[in-house]
């Protein structure tokens, strides 16, 4: 049985689990620990009763939060998902620890050559990137993880949109048809690299999504796997190229 240990209060969602210190709804002289698990009553805003598959979804969205119902006693532990507000939000990112480094790539090595192609048809050579910031984003369709922090990379594109020396580049393991099905109803802001699977193989890559940022010279300045702050600390990546 899936269990989150989690201690009574404000619960907070990061990267598909949730743990946090949190002050009981009536008074205590010690915090009390209870199991969340998929048999735990947890509700929407609206007092309706949300299946565990759904509750810890929008929990790891990290856009969500878990708090203690009104009705809330320690022999009936019921809980709501509330929206977190922009503040907290920033406050739980700046908390976290960096990502760790991914196991396929070393910090300051140049990267090996690549040419590959977008769904457009257009061209990417590293050596005609050199003197831009390369950002890429190894994924796969059918990864959830892959598809979960979409919206933190389009965002990132939109950060960076002033500027003529960043690169996005999101290498697919997916053929071309499918990633454009799947770009409709998920918009990607990263140029697509369709049928790539040999690219990531070139790299030894086994584990999706992961994330490079190359410096002007082509060097890893930046590596890591799913992170629930990865535009975070891959926007600080960029920021300190050179």
């Amino acid at each position: 049985m899936k269990q989150l240990v989690l201690t009574l209060g404000l619960l907070l969602g990061i990267g598909g689990m949730a743990a946090a210190q949190v002050t009981p709804p009536t008074p205590a002289t010690a915090q009390q620990r209870v199991r969340v698990d998929q048999n735990s009553v947890v509700n929407d805003e609206q007092g309706q009763r949300l299946p565990y598959a759904v509750w810890s979804a929008m929990l790891a969205s990290g856009t969500f939060k878990l708090t203690s119902a009104p009705n809330y006693t320690p022999a009936n532990p019921v809980f709501v998902v509330v929206s977190q507000t922009a503040e907290e939000r920033a406050a739980q990112l700046a908390r976290m620890p960096a990502p760790e480094e991914s196991p396929f790539f070393k910090t300051g090595q140049a990267m090996a050559p690549f040419k590959v192609w977008d769904i457009n048809g257009k061209k990417y050579d590293s050596k005609e990137l050199l003197g831009k910031v390369v950002v890429l984003n190894f994924w796969f369709i059918g990864c959830p993880p892959c598809r979960r922090e979409i919206p933190d990379l389009n965002r990132l594109v939109e950060q960076n949109a002033q500027r003529q020396d960043v690169v996005f580049l999101a290498v697919a393991l997916d053929e071309k048809f499918a990633i454009q099905k799947f770009i409709k109803e998920n918009p990607f802001a990263y140029a697509q690299i369709p049928g790539a699977r040999a690219m990531a193989q070139r790299y030894g890559i086994r584990a999706f999504p992961t994330n490079v940022v190359l410096d002007k010279e082509g060097k890893v300045v930046f590596h890591a796997l799913s992170h629930p702050n990865i535009a975070g600390f891959m926007q600080k990546a960029i920021d300190g190229t050179k």
